[in-house]
């Protein structure tokens, strides 16, 4: 008796191949979209960084210093969950160094997650000068109230 070989399906060795091709493609692709969440996650948490450092900028104009108290920049900016990282859920650490004349805002979670001074560097110039003008403002209202 005579056995009839059917051709039409697939044996062992192709049936590997397919599912290493699969493997492989899978293994590119999973960390690509993985990553991609990641990136979003940080760009939103950076984003938050943005109005901590406007209220900062806001600060110096009446002071003439920037603060590493969230209190006094909640009178500015009230909101309590701006000062915390979306992505760790730890409050923002804020620093000022040289003389109160610099700061930085970053997350305790990651170093990537930060804006510094220089970073907004352009508004800077514009807001000592707004620092001036306002001491200027003050000077010629003390002047105006003692005649």
């Amino acid at each position: 008796m005579r056995r009839i070989r059917s051709t039409s399906g697939m044996n062992y060795i192709q049936m590997l191949l397919i599912l290493a091709v699969a493997g492989i493609a899978a293994a590119l692709v999973v960390p690509y979209l993985t990553s991609r969440g990641e990136e979003e996650a940080l760009l939103l948490a950076r984003e938050k960084l943005v109005p901590l450092a406007e209220a900062q900028e806001e600060y110096y104009k009446t002071h003439g210093e920037f603060t590493m108290e969230i209190d006094s920049l909640m009178t500015i900016l009230p909101d309590p969950e701006a000062f915390v990282d979306p992505v760790s859920g730890d409050n923002y650490i804020i620093e000022v160094v040289n003389m109160a004349q610099e700061y930085s805002i970053y997350s305790p979670a990651d170093n990537k997650i930060r804006i510094v001074t220089e970073d907004r560097w352009d508004n800077l110039a514009s807001i000592r000068q707004a620092w001036h003008e306002y001491q200027l403002q003050e000077r010629e209202r003390a002047r105006s109230g003692r005649r």
